[in-house]
């Protein structure tokens, strides 16, 4: 083994042992607090053109989650019904973008993006509605609760119905984002969660039979 290869071993493990545990999340390191990593560094991106990039595929009475045409689609076939799709990574500090658009279901169906996801009781969302709305909601122990206002914001340049709009979610240390078409919306400050998976979120109510595509999924280091 060379001197440098011993020298980034060893630096390496002097980081994971700075950062202590809060860096870790189901086995895995936050890929954002990796010895390297810059700010405005892309730590994942994909377009899903390649039907084997890891994301789940799943078709069942419940929900259906792949690779499409359009980028990769999540749809559920039932009311009160929520579907989630990650990395299958641990990020503590990220910026995420992705282009989205609702094919079918009804007007206030809920989706957009999730980060510090642990599992699908704690987490927190980015979410639009095509009925032009938009906030951000932190799940924790199951228990679903707006943050960063009272209600839902109601967003004049959100492209509603079928039309695609733009999604930037900020999670920087107790620092909550969320931009819609580059205009941003709402903030939030909460450290419940600090670390967790990155991904896609839809959330139906009332009615069921929603499929939202998304596109263009990136994540930087803030």
């Amino acid at each position: 083994m060379t001197y440098q290869k011993k020298l980034i071993i060893l630096l390496t493990l002097a980081f994971l042992l700075v950062s202590g545990c809060s860096a870790f999340h189901d086995g895995k390191f936050s890929q954002d607090l990796l010895p390297g990593k810059e700010p405005g560094e892309v730590l994942y991106e994909d377009d899903f053109s390649n039907h084997a990039s890891g994301w789940e595929v799943i078709n069942n009475a419940y929900e259906l989650k792949g690779y499409s045409t359009g980028g990769y689609m999540i749809s559920i076939n039932q009311s009160g019904s929520r579907a989630i799709s990650t990395t299958n990574l641990n990020y503590t500090n990220t910026i995420i973008s992705v282009e989205t658009q609702k094919v079918t279901g009804a007007r206030n169906t809920e989706f957009g993006l999730v980060c510090r996801f642990q599992d699908k009781f704690n987490f927190y969302a980015f979410v639009i509605s095509a009925d032009g709305y938009a906030g951000i909601v932190r799940v924790v122990d199951g228990v679903r609760e707006l943050i960063g206002s009272d209600q839902f914001f109601r967003v004049e340049d959100l492209q509603m119905d079928d039309g695609v709009n733009q999604l930037i979610a900020s999670c920087e240390g107790d620092s909550l984002q969320l931009v819609v078409n580059d205009k941003s919306i709402v903030t939030a400050q909460d450290d419940t969660l600090r670390n967790g998976d990155a991904g896609l979120f839809v959330e139906t109510f009332d009615s069921a039979d929603a499929a939202v595509v998304f596109n263009r999924f990136v994540i930087t280091k803030p």
